[in-house]
């Protein structure tokens, strides 16, 4: 069994848009340079693993067929644009595909036991893909398909999805805004100051699936410590939802001097938030974590974040925690925490 297996190939880097756009190929270079300076230490058993292209069968499950129509035409006459930050070339249709694919194949490698984690470096990214429309650089609704497939085709009663990129992932708490067989946390920039405009703390779930839509809204600025103060108090929700398996929509675009993030977190948080991941899982579910990623464009420092970010979720402990431990949450993170235990007192205990 592997320790972690990541899914990539250069294919990724066919779908571009313009080329000032920060939702750059280039991007993938500096994570695998991450990857491969790790695996070359062979302290790990680690892989990379080919991407499987997804069956539409899965992209139907998440997606209706007017909207994968609409992508696969505006790609098949040579790309176009749907928003004006999401644009598509000649091969986006065919990469989104790929993208989905690899993490769909990110949680089957973990479902089977072929790896303790798994992580799918692709582009495009998913989570602002509602299931009949694109945007915020997404297609394709990646960690929800891989979701979905775990419920429909593999028998999962409990699924959480935690969401530790800079923005809102609105089409992922859409799509399963009305259930509770799929958990949905995200810790984001507040929508009042960022990217999509959603994701309040009052936005909770529906009907029966209400408390099963966690969103824990951070302000600019905020630093590493309060960042992962928000992973732990979000933490202790999701671990009396009792996740069978994890899935981790990773975005480093928090990170100070993203160029579309507002917040000042430091690179070694996200050491940090892997290791909190990690520490996690293993107690909570056998250590399953299937991580895709999402957002992350300060692409001289995405080499470094990365492997952070690695080496913490295969289970090393970062000085960062023990700072984390003997520091205190700020007054105005204290007060976001608070409207979030408002929103879910009656659904979970704090």
């Amino acid at each position: 069994m592997y320790d972690l297996a990541f899914i990539y190939s250069d294919i990724f880097k066919k779908h571009a848009m313009d080329r000032a756009h920060p939702e750059s190929p280039l991007r993938l270079d500096e994570i695998m340079k991450a990857v491969n300076e790790i695996q070359s230490e062979k302290k790990y058993n680690i892989a990379t693993l080919l991407p499987e292209i997804i069956d539409e069968e899965y992209l139907l499950s998440v997606h209706v067929t007017d909207y994968i129509d609409k992508i696969r035409a505006i790609s098949k006459g040579g790309g176009g644009m749907i928003t004006i930050d999401t644009t598509l070339n000649e091969h986006t249709f065919f990469i989104a595909k790929y993208a989905a694919g690899a993490t769909k194949q990110a949680a089957q490698l973990v479902d089977e036991n072929k790896a303790r984690k798994s992580f799918a470096v692709v582009r495009p990214p998913g989570h602002h893909a509602e299931s009949t429309s694109a945007g915020g650089f997404c297609y394709f609704n990646n960690i929800a398909i891989a979701a979905e497939w775990l419920v429909q085709y593999k028998g999962y009663n409990k699924v959480a999805i935690i969401d530790i990129d800079h923005h809102f992932g609105n089409g992922t708490s859409h799509i399963f805004y009305h259930r509770k067989d799929v958990f949905y946390l995200s810790i984001h920039a507040h929508p009042r100051y960022s990217y999509p405009g959603s994701g309040y703390s009052n936005e909770i779930g529906v009907v029966d699936a209400k408390g099963y839509n966690v969103n824990v809204t951070l302000l600019p600025g905020i630093n590493g410590y309060d960042w992962l103060h928000s992973l732990k108090f979000s933490l202790n929700i999701v671990k009396q939802y009792q996740p069978e398996i994890i899935l981790v929509s990773v975005g480093f675009d928090s990170l100070a001097g993203d160029p579309v993030g507002i917040m000042n977190v430091e690179p070694n948080a996200f050491y940090g938030a892997g290791f909190l991941l990690n520490q996690f899982a293993e107690e909570i579910c056998e250590g399953k974590i299937v991580c895709t990623l999402e957002g992350g464009y300060k692409r001289d420092q995405l080499k470094a974040v990365s492997k952070k970010f690695i080496l913490g979720l295969l289970g090393n402990k970062p000085d960062f925690i023990h700072q984390l431990e003997r520091s205190k949450v700020t007054e105005h993170t204290a007060k976001m925490l608070n409207q979030v235990k408002r929103e879910h007192q009656n659904y979970w205990r704090f």
